[in-house]
Protein backbone atom coordinates (compact mmCIF):
# COMPACT_ATOMS: atom_id res chain seq x y z
CA UNK A 1 0.00 0.00 0.00
CA UNK A 2 1.30 3.45 -0.93
CA UNK A 3 1.03 6.44 1.36
CA UNK A 4 -2.53 7.73 1.53
CA UNK A 5 -3.97 11.01 2.77
CA UNK A 6 -7.14 11.28 4.84
CA UNK A 7 -8.85 14.61 5.58
CA UNK A 8 -10.98 14.87 8.72
CA UNK A 9 -13.49 17.73 8.85
CA UNK A 10 -14.95 18.34 12.31
CA UNK A 11 -15.64 21.68 14.04
CA UNK A 12 -14.85 20.22 17.49
CA UNK A 13 -11.08 20.17 17.92
CA UNK A 14 -10.88 17.53 20.65
CA UNK A 15 -13.08 15.10 18.76
CA UNK A 16 -11.15 15.75 15.56
CA UNK A 17 -7.85 14.86 17.23
CA UNK A 18 -9.29 11.74 18.90
CA UNK A 19 -10.54 10.46 15.55
CA UNK A 20 -7.15 11.18 13.96
CA UNK A 21 -5.36 9.20 16.68
CA UNK A 22 -7.86 6.36 16.30
CA UNK A 23 -7.21 6.11 12.54
CA UNK A 24 -3.45 6.62 12.45
CA UNK A 25 -1.28 4.08 10.68
CA UNK A 26 2.27 4.12 9.35
CA UNK A 27 1.30 4.79 5.74
CA UNK A 28 -1.56 7.23 6.32
CA UNK A 29 -1.17 10.99 6.52
CA UNK A 30 -4.05 12.64 8.35
CA UNK A 31 -4.92 16.32 8.02
CA UNK A 32 -7.71 17.89 10.08
CA UNK A 33 -9.90 20.84 9.17
CA UNK A 34 -12.69 22.87 10.77
CA UNK A 35 -14.69 23.49 7.57
CA UNK A 36 -15.14 21.47 4.41
CA UNK A 37 -14.14 24.44 2.24
CA UNK A 38 -10.71 24.51 3.93
CA UNK A 39 -9.89 21.05 2.53
CA UNK A 40 -10.06 22.08 -1.09
CA UNK A 41 -8.45 25.52 -1.11
CA UNK A 42 -6.14 26.19 -4.04
CA UNK A 43 -3.09 26.57 -1.77
CA UNK A 44 -3.54 23.12 -0.19
CA UNK A 45 -0.62 20.96 -1.37
CA UNK A 46 -2.04 17.65 -0.13
CA UNK A 47 -4.13 15.53 -2.46
CA UNK A 48 -6.82 13.71 -0.56
CA UNK A 49 -7.72 10.01 -0.89
CA UNK A 50 -10.65 10.01 1.59
CA UNK A 51 -12.63 12.79 3.32
CA UNK A 52 -14.23 12.07 6.68
CA UNK A 53 -16.97 14.64 7.27
CA UNK A 54 -18.37 14.71 10.81
CA UNK A 55 -21.89 16.07 11.16
CA UNK A 56 -22.56 18.12 14.30
CA UNK A 57 -25.98 19.45 15.25
CA UNK A 58 -25.96 23.20 14.56
CA UNK A 59 -22.29 23.32 13.45
CA UNK A 60 -21.95 21.32 10.24
CA UNK A 61 -24.63 20.46 7.76
CA UNK A 62 -24.99 18.52 4.54
CA UNK A 63 -25.57 21.82 2.70
CA UNK A 64 -21.79 22.20 2.42
CA UNK A 65 -21.73 19.20 0.06
CA UNK A 66 -23.85 21.11 -2.48
CA UNK A 67 -20.90 23.45 -3.16
CA UNK A 68 -18.52 20.67 -4.18
CA UNK A 69 -17.02 20.73 -7.67
CA UNK A 70 -17.20 17.64 -9.91
CA UNK A 71 -13.48 16.97 -9.30
CA UNK A 72 -14.03 17.01 -5.52
CA UNK A 73 -17.04 14.70 -5.84
CA UNK A 74 -14.72 11.97 -7.18
CA UNK A 75 -13.06 11.72 -3.75
CA UNK A 76 -14.66 9.09 -1.47
CA UNK A 77 -16.58 10.63 1.46
CA UNK A 78 -17.35 9.06 4.82
CA UNK A 79 -20.15 10.91 6.61
CA UNK A 80 -19.93 10.44 10.38
CA UNK A 81 -23.11 11.12 12.29
CA UNK A 82 -24.79 10.10 15.49
CA UNK A 83 -28.08 8.23 15.83
CA UNK A 84 -29.89 11.45 16.85
CA UNK A 85 -29.44 13.04 13.42
CA UNK A 86 -32.19 12.65 10.82
CA UNK A 87 -31.84 9.99 8.12
CA UNK A 88 -29.28 10.81 5.41
CA UNK A 89 -30.32 9.73 1.88
CA UNK A 90 -27.02 8.40 0.46
CA UNK A 91 -28.62 7.35 -2.85
CA UNK A 92 -29.69 10.94 -3.45
CA UNK A 93 -26.09 12.16 -2.97
CA UNK A 94 -24.73 9.54 -5.36
CA UNK A 95 -27.23 10.72 -7.97
CA UNK A 96 -25.86 14.24 -7.48
CA UNK A 97 -22.46 13.05 -8.70
CA UNK A 98 -20.61 11.70 -5.67
CA UNK A 99 -18.46 8.73 -6.63
CA UNK A 100 -18.52 7.12 -3.19
CA UNK A 101 -20.34 8.30 -0.09
CA UNK A 102 -20.79 6.15 3.02
CA UNK A 103 -22.39 6.66 6.42
CA UNK A 104 -20.77 5.66 9.71
CA UNK A 105 -22.37 6.01 13.14
CA UNK A 106 -19.34 5.01 15.25
CA UNK A 107 -15.56 5.36 15.26
CA UNK A 108 -15.11 1.65 14.60
CA UNK A 109 -17.35 1.77 11.53
CA UNK A 110 -15.53 4.91 10.35
CA UNK A 111 -12.21 3.11 10.66
CA UNK A 112 -13.52 0.05 8.81
CA UNK A 113 -14.98 2.06 5.92
CA UNK A 114 -11.90 4.28 5.64
CA UNK A 115 -9.48 1.36 5.52
CA UNK A 116 -11.65 -0.41 2.92
CA UNK A 117 -11.60 2.71 0.75
CA UNK A 118 -7.86 3.21 1.15
CA UNK A 119 -6.84 -0.40 0.60
CA UNK A 120 -9.56 -2.40 -1.18
CA UNK A 121 -7.17 -5.23 -2.09
CA UNK A 122 -6.46 -6.20 1.50
CA UNK A 123 -6.31 -5.10 5.11
CA UNK A 124 -4.21 -2.15 6.17
CA UNK A 125 -1.24 -3.38 8.18
CA UNK A 126 -1.52 -2.72 11.88
CA UNK A 127 0.79 -0.12 13.32
CA UNK A 128 3.32 -1.70 15.64
CA UNK A 129 4.54 0.37 18.58
CA UNK A 130 8.25 1.01 18.59
CA UNK A 131 10.28 -0.70 21.27
CA UNK A 132 11.91 1.69 23.72
CA UNK A 133 15.65 2.18 23.41
CA UNK A 134 17.54 1.46 26.59
CA UNK A 135 20.14 4.00 27.51
CA UNK A 136 23.48 2.81 28.91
Amino acid sequence: MDYKTVFIVDPVRGERLQLAKFLKQEKITIATFVKLTDCFKKNNLLKCDVVIYVLRQGKTELKALHKMTPREKNIPFVIVGDPDLPDIPLDEWQQKGFKSIDLALSKEKTKEITYNLISPEGPVPERKPLEPITLP
